[in-house]
């Protein structure tokens, strides 16, 4: 290694160390900015340790700038310690912006960030020395409130020399807590070589479809042996049989091997990449700080969780959607002191910032605030303004569905552009980083209370633990972290709500996505009907919804290898990338987020309705208003249909009782007996427990249609958002009508 090459290496270590020490020093500067005073003199030891630390490697890299700056906040800090004045803000500011071009000549070293770091070495220095003059004044003379700022008259001693810290005191001494040699690695290094242990799980998949290969084809021997037994009574028959299960048995038993040792060794590979989560969050003190101070507000910030380990891969993705979260916080959620006392709070807002490990594969780290919260009117209002939402679909929302709109690129509340946020894009960056990544975002609030946003991710972004589906011929992988819930086509309730399908999920009314619809690879008609009943659906949560995904089978649950598109296919619809599965064939990995926002966009049609014997349907209306009969009258017999009516639910149960119906269509609210309870009267006798029940009401909340469709009604539709051509359909649909 040549002397230029080896002062390369040395300066490669030289600036990760650097920032290391930077992020803690920004850390202690703002705990020390905000600390009552017993515990002042022990954070100022400890700031002084690391400036002393990064003070002497700035040295063996000739950075003299650097290091006078650190001697010069050093003899500041020491100054504080010895005369017990606490700084002002205004001073605070001084030491930040020294600590900010410190970084500055680490991360862009050049003449300007030099001549900056002079500069703020100077002033820095100027305050320390008259500090010192001042702690040296006759003990009757008035003290001057805080630190004095450059330019105070009067003669100034020099600083005396800094204590030396005690030997191994540092925070990073390159040793450990004594069971090991603690040692610096490339991350690329790092990286290369889990990209190779991670390449034994397509060859471990490939071992296991050898076997089944192996043992298929000594069950086709024994098969055609009984089928000839002429051909099979042959030795080489038997023999060859016998050789295919031994082989067979012998490559299960490798393959099991492969397995522990691919385990063991992506877990060892996996626990080498894994970095403190401390790494992201040490920087956010002084953004904080420098955000309160420019907007105006005083804003507190405690973090736990520092300890945390996490994939150094999945730490870009939290450092950067923390960035924006606290942003977002401290621009839109903390109001200023003055309408914090009128709301009788702290004139101090608080962010807290909480970092777990949920289990053995998911890492969650959430963010609160005290702030106003969320204003999900304005957000909505927001969201038709700039995304061209549509007023019935956003009727339709809940309350969760409503606080997803943050989400969406190009929505914000704010009516002005600044320099910190107001486009709409830092919450939809956040999101589709974390996506990306196999993680989700939720979002919560409390108006006037503040707001809630939980990103859960995977503490290591290398397998990933899915099911494989099979929709229309086709293969798919789907990640289990988003699974709730499982079951058959024919256990599942399927309704319709405006002419959308939904599954019902215990007490919750669910979006239902039928995947070959959505990909365009649906059956035909008739096959469809063939195939009905025999599929399964999936209950799965992604962006704070919850929603149901049909398919046609379960092929199996294993670990897979996904891969993104690569960067001519960065975002793909539907799809997050894909995995190699044993075969060698490729399977799509779902983005379930994506999947989630179809189906609450109403994207997921109903099926074709069956083809049935011709011949009009007997329906039954059940409505009171005269002018809604007669309308619903009108339009199902203008299809065909033969129609009686009722004015409420006690006449519809006479009529019912006095004849046959192929299908009920009724309003809810009606005087004597209402359509919930003529839905649960018509479910509970057996005579009519199968009658398809079709609700049409003005009544259009989440939570009024869960009700109708708990009582058991197939379908539910609004008069607000009354569509004919749906109506039809779904009478068709559910009474076996052939279409006109």
């Amino acid at each position: 290694m040549t002397d230029e090459q080896f002062l390369q290496r040395l300066r490669g270590i030289f600036n990760e160390e650097a920032r290391e020490h930077l992020a803690q020093i920004d850390v202690g500067l703002v705990a020390l900015e905000q600390a009552p005073e017993p515990q002042r003199d022990a954070l100022l030891e400890r700031v002084l340790k690391v400036l002393h630390t990064l003070k002497g490697a700035a040295r063996t890299v000739d950075e003299l700038e650097l290091e006078y700056l650190c001697h010069a906040l050093e003899s500041v800090l020491a100054a504080a310690r010895e005369s017990g004045v606490h700084a002002t803000a205004e001073q605070f500011d001084l030491l930040h912006k020294a600590a900010a071009a410190a970084r500055q000549v680490v991360d862009a070293p050049g003449l300007r960030s030099r001549k900056v770091a002079g500069m703020l070495a100077e002033q820095v220095d100027a305050v320390a020395r008259a500090l010192l003059a001042q702690a040296s004044a006759p003990p009757d003379a008035a003290p001057a409130p805080g630190f004095p700022m450059p330019g105070t008259p009067g003669s100034q001693p020099e600083p005396e020399p800094e204590p030396e810290p005690e030997p191994g005191a540092g925070p990073d001494d390159g040793a450990d807590d004594g069971t090991g040699e603690r040692i610096r690695i490339d991350g690329r290094c790092i990286d290369a070589i889990r990209t190779h242990v991670e390449a034994l799980l397509p060859v471990e998949l490939k071992v296991r479809h050898h076997v089944e290969e192996l043992r298929a084809l000594a069950a086709d021997i024994a098969t055609r042996r009984r089928e000839d037994p002429a051909r099979g009574s042959s030795d080489d028959g038997v023999r060859i049989e016998l050789a295919c299960t031994r082989l067979a048995s012998s490559l299960e038993h490798t393959g099991r091997e492969l397995h522990g040792v691919r385990a063991r060794l992506f877990d060892a590979a996996l626990e080498t990449a894994l970095v403190p989560s401390a790494a992201a969050l040490n920087e956010l003190p002084a953004l904080v700080r420098n955000l309160a101070r420019g907007h105006g507000k005083e804003v507190r910030l405690e973090m736990r969780g520092a300890d945390v380990d996490i994939d150094r891969r999945v730490l870009g993705v939290v450092r950067e959607a923390l960035i924006h979260l606290v942003t977002n916080a401290v621009d839109h959620g903390i109001e200023t002191p003055a309408q914090r006392k009128a709301a009788g709070k702290d004139p101090a807002g608080r962010i807290a910032i909480a970092v777990t490990q949920r289990d053995a594969r998911m890492v969650s780290v959430r963010i609160d605030d005290d702030g106003a919260g969320i204003d999900t009117a304005a957000l909505a209002q927001a969201a038709v303004r700039r995304t061209g939402l549509p007023d019935a679909e956003l009727a339709q929302m809940s309350e969760q569905q409503r606080l997803q709109l943050a989400l969406r690129a190009g929505v914000s509340t704010r009516s002005e552009v600044t320099h910190v946020s107001g486009r709409g894009m830092g919450l939809a960056i956040v999101a589709d980083k974390v996506a990306a990544n196999g993680g989700q975002l939720v979002v919560a609030t409390m108006p006037g209370a503040g707001a809630t946003f939980e990103l859960l991710l995977p503490v290591g972004v290398a397998n990933l633990r899915a099911l494989v589906v099979e929709v229309a011929g086709a293969r798919y992988a789907v990640p289990l972290t988003g699974l709730e819930a499982v079951r058959s086509e024919a256990q599942a309730d399927i309704r319709t709500v405006e002419g959308r399908e939904t599954v019902l999920a215990g007490t919750r009314v669910l979006p239902l996505v039928r995947l070959a619809a959505l990909f365009g690879t649906a059956k035909p008609a008739r096959a469809a009907d063939e195939a009905r009943g025999r599929g399964v659906v999936l209950v799965a949560s992604a962006a704070g919804q919850a929603f149901g995904m049909l398919v046609d089978a379960i092929v199996a649950e294993q670990d897979l290898l996904p891969k993104s598109f690569g960067p001519l296919l960065r975002r793909v619809r539907w799809f997050s990338g894909a995995a190699q599965l044993g075969d060698g064939t490729l399977a799509p990995v779902l983005a379930l987020e994506d999947i989630a926002g179809r189906g609450f966009a109403g994207a997921s049609a109903a099926p074709a309705a069956p083809v049935a014997a011709p011949g009009p349907r007997r329906v039954l209306v059940v409505e009171d208003s005269v002018t809604s009969r007669l309308l619903l009258k009108h339009i199902l017999e203008g299809a065909g249909c033969s129609v009686d009516t009722a004015e409420d639910g006690l006449d519809a149960l006479s009529r019912l009782r006095a004849g046959r119906y192929d299908a009920v269509v009724s309003d809810v609210e009606m005087p004597n007996m209402d359509g919930l309870a003529l839905t649960a009267s018509i479910r509970a006798n057996p005579a009519t427990a199968e009658l398809p029940v079709i609700l049409v009401t003005s009544l259009q909340t989440p939570e009024q249609r869960e009700a109708g469709l708990r009582a058991g009604a197939d379908a539910y539709f609004t008069k607000g958002s009354f569509d004919q051509d749906r109506l039809l359909a779904t009478v068709r649909r559910v009474a076996g009508m052939e279409a006109p």
